[in-house]
């Protein structure tokens, strides 16, 4: 097809005069487009129209559409692609398209399709609004991957950032990272832009967002607002979003960290150089622009308490409580007791009441692991003493002491458990029998004494219960004891043995 400037040309030609073999010519295009073009009488190249097999099927398209809806309001087209071949089946007809079809085919009519709308620019006043967010990230803290949140906030008019890592991201530590960037900054914007998030939001979404009562009276203490964004609307958040990026392609790459006190640190020195950094879109640097808004930032309360949370926690038997998955040891008194534990960003406090029980520097993903204190252990057992049952062994003779002593140097400390063992063979089997098969096990060095009693079990099966050579049945039946002790009296069967010479007394 040919182009708009390729197409104009042809008519320009065409009213100068020219035929279609010089205007073709000219062009290097053949004189049957040449003809089209002029036909048509157009610049505009016309709209290829393709037909498609569903044109028919338009309408019930269409009702399908609109009926196959999940519980969230969205069309399955999988199932609208199933309930058409199944109407068509009805009708005696087969779909012959596929699924990709189908949905090309919706594309083109308009079918599901939302109209898109560019993103609007979002421009504030200084102090007006600010953004916040979180981000999972799997770093290397002292030579082991740990799964992190990477928790920021930007002023909407300067772009300000300021950034912190944390293990997990709960309520708790969301009013931690805040105070600490409010303090950071100096003071609020009036509104805070977040998602949807069950962290500050008890219900609802959007402009019908119910805050909960914690993060309400969090509100109230530094005089702002949290706003969410409407559903499948994050780019209402669009300037808290592309920092991101940004740390993923400067800031985690080729660092290494200790721990996360060590990442968090670097990551303050970090934002130091990032907001010096001077931004093509706003002309200037947001260190220079936060100059202008620091002036109509909310100020700070007059007292800024420390955030913290309480767990109740009882004393176990090592004289520790525990704090995910962390160990912090406390007097030996309160064992069993139950205490308060004050979870603060940086301390964990444990109390009696008001009293302070223990203070220690809160662990973190990094720090060397905690471990139970180990008791003493206890003395071994002296086994100078010589075992009765290898006395008792030893009296049987020669070829037993001759045994028990090959058998110590091969067995080791496991001789005593062969010796126990031995000793009960000699209580259940003729000491005789036993003597001979443990000098047999001794000529081959069979040091496990499971394989003695094998070799004994067989000697005495061969000595008492093997039947003599020549043994027949027939010698069997004709002792007096077999018969004495037979259960029945033997079957008479004259009656059913046939008559040598052939009478029958019967006939």
């Amino acid at each position: 097809m040919l182009d708009k400037e390729t197409r104009t040309a042809i008519l320009a030609l065409a009213q100068k005069g020219r035929n279609i073999s010089e205007i073709a010519r000219a062009l290097e295009v053949s004189r049957n487009s040449v003809k089209t073009v002029l036909r048509a009488g157009t610049a505009e190249p016309g709209r290829i129209e393709r037909a498609s097999l569903l044109d028919d099927y338009l309408q019930d398209i269409r009702a399908l559409h609109a009926k196959c809806k999940d519980g969230r309001g969205r069309t399955n087209m999988v199932r609208v692609y199933e309930e058409l071949a199944d109407k068509l089946k009805r009708e005696g007809k087969t779909l012959e398209v596929s699924y990709s079809a189908l949905t090309w085919f919706c594309r083109e009519q308009g079918i599901g399709v939302v109209e898109k709308v560019p993103a609007a620019r979002i421009l504030t006043d200084p102090g007006e609004e600010m953004q916040h967010d979180t981000s999972p990230y799997t770093l290397e803290l002292g030579g082991r991957k740990t799964k992190l949140q990477c928790a920021s906030l930007v002023l909407g008019y300067s772009r300000m950032l300021y950034m912190q890592f944390y293990p997990r991201f709960q309520r708790f530590h969301m009013k931690i990272f805040l105070t600490e960037a409010f303090q950071y900054f100096g003071g609020t914007c009036r509104r805070c832009v977040i998602d949807n998030t069950s962290i500050a939001i008890a219900c609802g979404s959007g402009a019908r967002a119910q805050m909960g009562p914690e993060i309400e009276a969090f509100e109230e203490r530094f005089g702002f607002r949290f706003l969410a964004h409407e559903i499948m609307h994050s780019d209402r958040k669009g300037k808290i979003e592309r920092p991101y990026d940004w740390i993923e392609r400067n800031f985690l790459v080729a660092r290494q960290f200790k721990d996360l006190t060590d990442l968090n640190r670097q990551a303050l020195e970090w934002l130091e150089r990032a907001n010096g950094k001077r931004k093509r879109e706003l002309k200037a640097s947001p260190v220079e622009l936060f100059a202008a808004e620091k002036g109509a930032l909310v100020p700070l309360p007059l007292y800024v308490p420390e955030v913290y949370r309480l767990w109740p926690r009882t004393v176990d038997a090592y004289s520790c409580v525990s704090l995910e998955d962390f160990r912090y040891p406390v007097p030996a008194a309160y064992i069993g007791k139950e205490l308060q534990v004050r979870e603060t960003k940086d301390r964990v406090i444990v109390l009696d009441g008001h009293q302070e029980v223990a203070v220690h520097a809160k662990k973190t993903p990094g720090s060397p692991p905690s471990e139970y204190p180990r008791p003493a252990a206890a003395p071994k057992r002296q086994n100078s003493a010589k075992p009765a049952e290898e006395g008792k062994l030893q009296a049987l003779g020669e070829p037993m002491s001759a045994y028990l002593s090959a058998l110590k140097a091969a067995r080791g400390p496991r001789y005593f458990w062969s010796l126990r063992k031995l000793w009960r063979l000699l209580c259940q089997y003729r000491s005789e029998d036993l003597q001979a098969a443990v000098a047999k096990a001794h000529e081959h060095r069979l040091f496990d004494v499971n394989r003695i009693e094998t070799i004994l079990l067989q000697d005495v099966a061969q000595k008492d219960y093997q039947l003599p050579l020549g043994f027949e049945a027939q010698d069997c039946q004709d002792n007096p004891q077999y018969r004495q002790g037979a259960a029945t009296p033997e079957p008479d069967l004259k009656d059913y043995i046939p008559d040598p010479e052939g009478e029958n007394p019967d006939a």
